[in-house]
């Protein structure tokens, strides 16, 4: 997608730049959709540079002085357009991370904490903080780094406009030269239709629960059936024999000219339903009773986070024990590339062995339960500390590790105590 991004001085303060300009840039452009202090204008599919010139005579003629960004993330785009030097500034697919790297820490409208706990590291400008690990953004700024530090990589998730909803499977077949009483040659007829229709729903990995079957009369006026199946599909052969089944027991007021079908429910392959004389199936009562007999044996099973923005990564944590009926009707999420952070209850006392390495001292035997492993790299510290009024003081450095048989580890040690702590892994 590529988003084009207007912004003028006079929006700073404007409540709704959109409903000052927004009917005239409509006529234009596909899609526009009002933010703080800018408007966006979709450019999928389009010149993108030519729509921001077009978009911008369009604000000039209603006395608005603008200037507009054009990138492939909406950071990106909102920086080209408040900084850029040019009236259109475009950022070139692949390079919005390099375009940013230059520009300060305005253009990611920290909040006044996460700033001065930023330019009190010394990071001032998006290259800065670009260039940190994800572990070191998150755990010296919290949640709130972590966020900022995606933006300044140009990754940046924000849908500004909502997805284009796929048109519903459909076909439809106009008899020029003459009209059908027939039930068979109308069922044939249909079954060619349906070709299309169920190749669609195939290349989409969708199944039909309901289809519209359609037949214009010679005389005027529609012929209309809902048609179902017992279970959702895609194969063409078991709606054909559903349209046929319908047709022969259809009597018709007069000839049809044409026949169409429409696919009105569709669902995801994936989404088997169950069946009650299939015994391998479960549905979501005794799923439901299952978890709670389980829960009440041993205690909250399955949970949900509840995260702040405390700076140590197991106080920013709270789990929340979920209600059977929310285990039930909660969805698989989806499967996330790389290695994923798995954190321990509770950080572990671990025995370890240092050696020193300039400022600091760094892991280099480890020692969890009974058995020593080599560190065979080190990466760190990531220092955290702090203690607000009533709190404990914390001072910890964390070390992102790898030893020798193949783990990739995540300690600390406890500057106040003088302690080491096993606090994750990753797998």
């Amino acid at each position: 997608m590529t988003f084009v991004c207007l912004w003028s001085p006079a929006w700073e303060t404007a409540g709704a730049p959109l409903a000052e300009v927004g009917a005239s840039l409509m006529e234009a452009a596909p899609r526009v959709a009002g933010g703080a202090g800018v408007v966006w204008a979709d450019g999928r599919g389009l010149d993108a540079a030519a729509l921001a010139a077009g978009l911008l005579a369009r604000a000039c003629a209603l006395g608005v002085g603008a200037r507009a960004g054009v990138a492939g993330v909406p950071v990106a785009a909102e920086a080209a357009a408040r900084h850029g030097g040019d009236p259109v500034t475009a950022v070139r697919a692949g390079c919005e991370r390099d375009f940013l790297a230059a520009l300060g820490l305005d253009v990611l409208a920290p909040d006044p904490r996460t700033r001065a706990l930023l330019e009190g590291a010394g990071v001032r400008r998006c290259g800065d903080l670009a260039r940190l690990p994800r572990e070191a953004a998150e755990v010296r700024f919290g949640a709130e780094g972590a966020r900022l530090w995606r933006l300044s990589r140009g990754d940046d998730p924000r849908l500004l406009f909502r997805p284009i909803p796929a048109e519903a499977p459909h076909a439809a077949i106009d008899f020029l030269d003459y009209a059908i009483t027939d039930a068979a040659r109308l069922a044939f007829a249909a079954h060619g239709a349906l070709a299309g229709v169920c190749a669609t729903l195939k290349e989409r990995g969708e199944r039909a629960r309901r289809m519209v079957l359609e037949l214009p009369l010679s005389g005027g006026g529609t012929v209309t059936r809902v048609l179902r199946t017992p279970r959702p599909t895609a194969e063409r052969d078991a709606w054909s024999a559903r349209v046929r089944g319908e047709l022969e027991r259809l009597a018709l007021p007069d000839a049809a000219v044409g026949v169409s079908l429409r696919v009105e429910g569709q669902e995801p392959a994936s989404a088997t339903q169950g069946d009650l004389f299939d015994r391998g199936f479960a549905t979501a009562a005794p799923v439901e009773e299952t978890v709670a007999r389980l829960a009440d044996a041993h205690g909250a099973l399955l949970v949900a986070p509840d995260v702040c923005a405390h700076p140590l990564a197991d106080a920013r944590t709270a789990w929340r024990p979920l209600a059977p009926e929310e285990v039930s009707a909660a969805r698989a999420a989806p499967a996330l590339a790389g290695l994923t952070l798995q954190l321990l209850p509770e950080p572990r006392p671990v025995r370890v062995e240092v050696r020193p390495r300039r400022d600091h001292a760094f892991p280099a035997r480890l020692r969890d339960g009974g058995v020593w492993c080599t560190v065979a790299e080190a990466a760190g510290p990531d220092r955290v500390s702090g203690g607000h009024t009533g709190e404990r003081p914390f001072a910890r450095e964390y070390f992102r590790c790898a030893t020798d048989d193949g783990r990739l580890v995540w300690l600390f040690r406890n500057a106040l105590e003088e302690g080491w702590f096993l606090h994750g892994w990753w797998d």
